[in-house]
């Protein structure tokens, strides 16, 4: 069974989906969570759709997530230091 996590962050997919950035834990051992989470019968439940990172591959998941952002900007797809207000 899964141990409880501590949602850190969220934000709306769409009317019945939400992202959640999160702290687990799964057999004594913490990692960070990003994971869509759907709403049945008024709760929201996790979905299969996600990521789980180790925390010793953190550093490595995060330098990607910067590369992506670089090559967003790069072929105009983002502005740099945009956000969607929400």
């Amino acid at each position: 069974m899964p141990e409880p996590s501590d949602t850190i962050a969220s934000f709306s997919k769409n009317s019945q989906e939400e992202y959640r950035f999160s702290i687990t834990a799964f057999k004594g051992r913490e990692y960070a969570d990003i994971r869509i989470f759907y709403e049945k019968d008024g709760e929201y439940l996790p979905s299969k759709k996600g990521i789980t990172v180790a925390l010793d591959a953190w550093s490595q998941f995060r330098e990607s997530v910067q590369k992506l952002e670089t090559a967003l900007i790069e072929r105009d797809l983002i502005k740099p230091g945009e956000q969607e207000e929400g």
